[in-house]
């Protein structure tokens, strides 16, 4: 009994409005009138909640529990809580256009007004401050935004609104918006403030600051569980006028915090003593307060949510634990409660006492206590820990994963309880979602961190306890995974009555098997995102991989090196890559895997990876999650692996069959051939089966792998560096082997192709100046060829045919680009299709046991994903018919093959997907599906379906003319058929007819007046065989929508082939716009053999692909020419053409390592097969670039700035050959001067002399330069500049930096000027200066003492040769 009085720590005590008195209670029953009116909506009836507009922004509910202080300050004073603080310190006023962003959403244009009810503009103070705005939106919506996110709106030409910047958007509605905001700018700001139309209250708006949260109960009637011996005694049933109440009063709002919870109150409302309670609890939010997702909604609005907060429901994060309880009561409204309420609502008791989850009552504190319960426990406190098999925390086997949970204690839980310990003691590093009711529960320590990330509110009592509906479960568990969480969804996969009817079936049940069964249902990682219905969309659309790694380190004559195994999956596509190479102690390869394939959580083999490979993990994926699994038990080795692939039977259906087991071509190769059971590993592929075995491991623990193996998608990986057929470094490898140009991930890094180095952003990169792609396939596809740009000079010809071809067709391609921009992600559409129809899944999944009460929602979002994947197809089709007539005319092959049909045209490679679209289009009512989440197959689509309607209709035909046969023979046309369900066609038969005659067969099974109803042995046997069909209707019904998606996957590589084949022409058409967007002259690359030849490069008026503006002005060009002649007519042109390197100086700051990473740049872009800013570019194409340029450490690895100079320069001189293209960056500066240019000096001979590879070296050191001045290897370089006052005095000298490149070497670096730039102060430069010009004597002196000793050195010395040192003497 006092288990039920905890419900009144769940709300506030009511004292009587009688009660009060004064200005206070006046106020008071004001807010009260208000509120309850803002509830109401136009004749709508009570509690009916008004709702925003679809995708529109939600005016912030104004009252908030947390706000208690404030308010009974308010009312003591006789004041209205509405009552802001007076004057709070804003830079804006009503009529300012500003910039607004609710948290979470893009920036929009809005204009500041007046609250239409307060009429203030303002709301708190300090860091709460907020302010109220009116969006520029279609039809105009209101909101209170915070002070820190509203910036003055200067206009849609600033340069925060243009590309990079951080108001930049290209959609439609923010684009729109901004004109809007253009327009009103030019007004007066009281012609502005005539915009501010919208007044009414778009939600439930109370004018105080308390936020207030609607009563529910998670353990709905549906759900009940019986869990104490209370439990068991009869219910009585309520009575109408109760029931009436009951729903009337489940509105009720429960203010979640408040000052005291001490005092006690007379007219506090107390359940019944009688009625029962559940042992689980609720949650802090009501369904209700969170809707479906709207799927019309304007994509980009400013509250553009997957779930809409209704009014009065705004989440307040808990204040923190420790606050002094104020003694003093706070007066609130009174309200009357009727037993049935109370019934209702005795399901949100909590337990006082966490150690036993007793009845005992709480008098509860809605802000977090001083000390959680589960924060009491011996065993549960860091250093006391220990894992399931009771190993303490400093053992080396510690799994972190798992907890060890003492008996006694799991003894005094309740079942629900006692189940959520078992669970966590087994997924430790997890927050659980525990399902009650229509509930997500998150309990103690869980409950802590959602509180903290989520924003969610804390239920009353001495334990943690937070929740939130089933509908929001996307939208939250998605913010816990990207934050880097483990989410656990824990289903109930058992109805009430299928508890009961289980029960019934144990002899003596106990209290914890009456309670509903419940399933690990799914663990989310931000690796193992498959985006399903209830998962939400995703937001990005990068790829995120999972990446499995093991390691063997080996030494042999060359030294010491690695060998890796590597398996790595985008769960959201299901496409897996398996590899095993072997890497240089650089770990050059693994480096390149990790930057053209990042990904967002790693799983190595505990104590397995070498501790120079954690370093690169370390260094290299910052952000990415990193997990250790135990040897053999959860990273299995390669035979085990295969062991587990041919039990599972993954790939039974729809598999590659082949000898023995049947495994994709991939796995199959992996496989040794002596083997014919196919359990073997085949030699060298050991360690890549293993990395795929701990994968499959980690997929099967989160309850992926059935839907993601079964589609069998594998390929092999292979560096794009490992050496294929034909010799290494000759040129006709790089034609024969198919081979990629190789950037690693230092050059990806250097030059800045995918994220620029200062924030990690694509802003500024080539990708971003790249990527005009409409799908999100095509952009995937991009980055791919991005990363691996092409080396045979015909393959990249034939795309710059394409980029011509297209080029043509302006008109087709405008008609293109819009049908594209209508294409959803179809790559991951299919994959999510093929988990939903996959019949592995439907057999042994818990999903397929779980009781959703959102079941119709879901249905709803697979059939608007299925048809929306079907109008995606229909796209594809309608862009080969703008372009048919066209492909034959085009001269690249590619562009042929993608847009030309198979079978139809002799290169075509698309499908014809016009016979399965159209079959498709009648297997079913598409919008009736959509409209009721229920899928019903037209004839001749599902056999099964058909054959049961078939049987039914037999069967009635038969049974009407049995009828006919007993009218004639009882010789009444009054007999009917009787009944319902399976009491149906009794024949029902006069009395007057039935007391004459009636045959021996007829068996009297009912009776009413003047009527009898039979049965006979002919209507059982027919009334048998339509139950029959029937149920195999509603069986073929049931499962229709998964054999439906089953049906349409066995297509799957027609659909994934015209998928791949758009991804092309989507790529085809970025680059195309690129070419014709690069603000100046273009020009198509020429890519030639090398013909034996020494290999070149010639640039002519070429530009920085990535900067096609300066804060000067334009971009200036240059002319680049290495390992070739000169061209008549080439600017500035060099000297020694032959020379394989470039030598180049040149002042600070005056370009040069723009002018490399320029170079390196357009390299790439031209062999991607894109034209390149310049005009003229022509090379030999280039197998691999090698940049060493910044300086930057990597102390997460502990390697200082000259290590990582000296390793990366180390790998050049391994790895580079005579078709490469290096780029080195003032090499050596890093330590002493005398051994910086000692290691520079070196390097250039190398790289000049024996490698002979197109090399451009920047360096300060006019030594250097001076060394290799007379090198027919090398040639001289420098950027221009100008110096206006030349003297001794630095300060008088005025630099003009010219950023042009020409001939020659430069005298001086100007390091002075740079300092003047950097403002180090005047005095500082001089006394520099000064040491500078003594430095200078002194090495002049040295160099002119050793050159006169070697002139004395020579016998046949004479005046004549001493005259030239002798001359330099003097001047010094």
């Amino acid at each position: 009994m006092s288990k039920q009085r905890t419900l009144l720590s769940f709300f506030t005590k009511t004292p009587s409005l009688k009660s009060d008195s004064g200005p206070g209670a006046v106020a008071s029953k004001k807010a009260e009138s208000s509120s309850g009116e803002a509830v109401k909506e136009n004749g709508s009836g009570p509690g009916k909640l008004r709702r925003s507009p679809p995708g529109r922004p939600r005016t912030a509910v104004s009252s908030s529990p947390f706000f208690a202080r404030e308010t009974k300050a308010a009312r003591k004073q006789g004041a209205s809580p509405r009552t802001p603080p007076s004057g709070p310190a804003c830079d804006f006023i009503p009529g300012d256009l500003v910039w607004a962003k609710l948290e979470g959403y893009p920036w929009w244009p809005s204009l500041v007004y007046n609250h239409p009810t307060t009429k203030e503009y303002l709301r708190g103070k300090g860091k709460s401050l907020r302010i109220h705005v009116q969006f520029f939106d279609e039809p105009p919506t209101r909101g209170w935004v915070s002070v820190k996110y509203v910036k003055m709106y200067a206009g849609s030409d600033s340069k925060e609104v243009q590309r990079g910047g951080i108001y930049f958007s290209g959609k439609p509605e923010i684009q729109r918006a901004m004109v809007e905001a253009d327009n009103a700018q030019e007004d007066s700001r009281d012609k502005r403030l005539e915009l501010a139309v919208c007044t009414e209250p778009s939600e439930e708006e109370d004018e105080d600051e308390e936020m207030l949260v609607d009563g529910h109960s998670a353990a709905s009637e549906e759900d009940k569980e019986n869990n104490s011996e209370d439990e068991n005694k009869p219910r009585k049933r309520s009575s109408l006028p109760a029931r009436s109440a009951c729903i009337k009063a489940k509105r009720r709002r429960i203010v979640v915090e408040s000052d005291s919870d001490v005092e006690s109150s007379a007219d506090e409302f107390k359940p019944d003593q009688q009625e029962g309670s559940s042992d689980e609890c609720s949650s802090g939010i009501d369904e209700k307060d969170i809707s479906e997702p709207e799927t019309e909604a304007d994509p980009e609005s400013p509250v553009k949510t997957s779930f809409k907060r209704k009014r009065g429901t705004a989440v307040v994060p808990a204040v923190a634990r420790g606050v002094s309880r104020v003694s003093q009561e706070i007066q609130k409204r009174a309200t009357t409660v009727s037993s049935g309420t109370k019934s209702k609502l005795s399901a949100f008791s909590a337990p006082e006492t966490f150690e036993c989850q007793s009845s005992t009552g709480a008098t509860g504190n809605t802000s977090p206590a001083s000390m959680w319960d589960h924060e009491k426990l011996e065993w549960l406190k860091l250093g006391k820990r220990r894992d399931a098999k009771r190993r303490k925390e400093d053992d080396v086997d510690y799994d972190q994963s798992s907890l060890y949970v003492p008996d006694e204690f799991l003894n005094k839980c309740t079942p629900g309880m006692r189940k959520w310990w078992v669970l966590k003691s087994q997924m430790f590093d997890t927050l659980i979602f525990y399902k009650v009711g229509k509930f997500y529960e998150l309990y103690h320590m869980d409950a802590v961190k959602a509180v903290s990330e989520l924003g969610l509110m804390y239920m009353k009592g001495t334990w943690a306890h937070s929740g939130f509906p089933e509908i929001a479960f996307g939208r939250f568990s998605d913010v816990l995974v990207q934050k880097g969480y483990k989410v656990a969804r824990v289903e109930q996969t058992e109805t009430p009555e299928m508890m009961e009817a289980r029960c019934r079936t144990i002899a003596h049940p106990t209290k914890f098997d009456r309670v509903v069964r419940r399933e690990v249902c799914r663990i989310i990682t931000k690796g193992t995102q498959t985006y399903s219905v209830l998962d939400g969309n995703p937001s990005e659309s990068c790829n995120k991989y999972l990446l499995c790694l093991k390691e063997t380190a080996s030494a042999d004559s060359l030294g010491m090196f690695r060998t890796y195994g590597v398996c790595f999956v985008d769960t959201s596509v299901g496409k897996f890559h398996v590899g095993q190479f072997r890497d240089d102690r650089h770990c050059s390869r693994l480096r390149m895997l990790v930057a053209h394939y990042t990904p967002v959580q790693v799983l190595v083999e505990k104590g397995n990876p070498t501790l120079e490979t954690k370093k690169v993990l370390k260094g290299c994926l910052v952000s990415a999650m990193q997990e250790a699994l135990q040897a053999g038990s959860q990273f299995w080795d390669a035979s085990k692996t295969l062991k587990v692939l041919a039990e599972e039977g993954y790939f039974t259906e729809g598999g590659c069959e082949g000898q023995g087991t049947a495994f994709p071509p991939v796995i199959q190769g992996m496989v040794s051939e002596s083997d014919s059971l196919g359990l073997t590993p085949g030699e060298g592929q050991e360690l890549a089966l293993s990395a795929l075995g701990a994968c499959v491991f980690y997929l099967k623990n989160c309850l992926v792998d059935q839907e993601l193996l079964s589609m069998a998608n594998f390929e092999e990986y292979v560096p794009a560096d490992m050496v294929g057929d034909g010799l290494p470094g000759s040129a006709d490898h790089l034609v024969r082997s198919g081979q990629r140009l190789v950037l690693d991930g230092v050059t990806l890094t250097n030059l800045e192709v995918l994220r620029n180095g200062t924030t990690g952003t694509m802003e500024g990169t080539l990708l971003e100046q790249l990527d005009n792609c409409c799908t999100y396939f095509g952009k995937r596809l991009l980055k791919q060829w991005l990363c691996a740009p092409l080396c045979n000079p015909l393959a990249i010809d034939d795309r710059l045919d394409a980029i011509e071809d297209l080029m043509g067709v302006p008109d087709k391609v405008a008609e293109m680009l819009e049908l594209l921009k209508k294409v959803p992600d179809l790559e991951r559409l299919l994959s999510r299709i093929h988990s939903i129809g996959s019949p592995l899944k439907s057999k042994d999944h818990p999903d397929s046991r779980a009781v959703f009460y959102e079941e119709t929602t879901y249905s709803k979002k697979k059939i608007a994903d299925f048809l929306a994947a079907l109008d995606g197809f229909k796209i594809l089709q309608e862009v080969l018919q703008v372009v048919e007539v066209s492909v034959q005319g085009f001269k690249s092959k590619l562009l042929q093959q993608i847009l030309g049909l198979k079978g139809r045209d002799t290169e075509g490679i698309f499908p014809d997907l016009s016979a399965e679209l159209k079959r498709w289009d009648a297997a079913f009512d598409h919008q009736r599906a959509k409209n009721t989440g229920v899928i019903t197959p037209k004839a001749g689509f599902d056999p099964d379906y058909d054959q049961a309607l078939a049987d039914i209709k037999e069967t009635e035909i038969s049974l009407q003319e049995y009828l006919e046969k007993q009218r004639k023979r009882l010789g009444c046309r009054g007999v009917v058929y009787w009944g319902t369900g399976r009491n149906r066609y009794q024949l029902e038969v006069p009395e007057s007819v039935a007391d004459r005659h009636v045959p021996e067969e007829y068996e009297l099974k009912s009776t009413r007046k003047g009527f009898k109803r039979y049965w006979t042995k002919t209507i059982e046997k027919l009334l048998e065989a339509v139950n029959n069909a029937e149920e195999r209707r509603g069986t073929a019904l049931q499962d229709c929508m998964r054999r439906l998606f089953y049906n349409f996957d066995k297509n799957s590589k027609d659909w994934q082939a015209a998928v791949d084949c758009i991804a092309v022409l989507d790529v085809l058409l970025s680059l195309m716009h690129y070419s014709q967007s690069g603000g100046g002259p273009m020009c198509r690359p020429v890519v030639t053999f090398a013909d034996g030849t020494q290999p070149f490069l010639e640039l002519r008026g070429s530009r920085h692909p990535c900067i096609l503006k300066t804060f000067l002005g334009d971009f200036i060009p240059n002319d680049v020419t290495i390992g070739r002649k000169g061209t008549d007519g080439l600017e500035n042109d060099l000297g020694n053409h032959q020379a394989s390197c470039l030598l180049v100086t040149g002042p600070n700051m005056g370009g040069k390592s723009t002018l490399m990473r320029q170079v390196g740049l357009l390299v790439i872009v031209a062999q991607m097969g894109c034209y390149v800013p310049a005009e003229t570019c022509r090379f030999n194409p280039v197998d691999r670039v090698f940049t060493r340029l910044g300086a930057s450490d990597r102390i997460l690895s502990g390697e200082s700035t000259f290590f990582v100079e000296l390793s990366e320069t180390s790998s050049i001189l391994q790895h580079a050959t005579q078709h490469s293209l290096v780029l080195l960056d003032e090499l050596g500066r890093g330590t002493a001067t005398y051994d910086g240019t000692a290691i520079a000096s070196a390097v250039v001979k190398e790289l000049a002399e024996n490698t002979k590879c197109r090399t451009l070296f920047s360096t300060h050191y006019h030594s250097l330069v001076e060394d290799f001045s007379h090198s027919s290897a090398v040639s001289l370089g420098h950027m221009a500049c100008m110096v206006e006052n030349e003297c001794e005095d630095p300060s008088q000298e005025t630099i003009t930096f010219l950023y042009k490149f020409i001939e020659g070497a430069c005298p001086k670096s100007y390091g002075f000027n740079a300092a003047r730039l950097a403002n180090i102060p005047e005095e500082i430069i001089q006394r520099g200066h000064k040491k500078a010009e003594e430095f200078e004597k002194t090495t002049v002196s040295l160099r002119l003492f050793k050159e006169m000793c070697s002139l004395f050195e020579d016998p046949n010395v004479n005046l004549y040769k001493l005259q030239p040192a002798l001359k330099k003497i003097a001047e010094i």
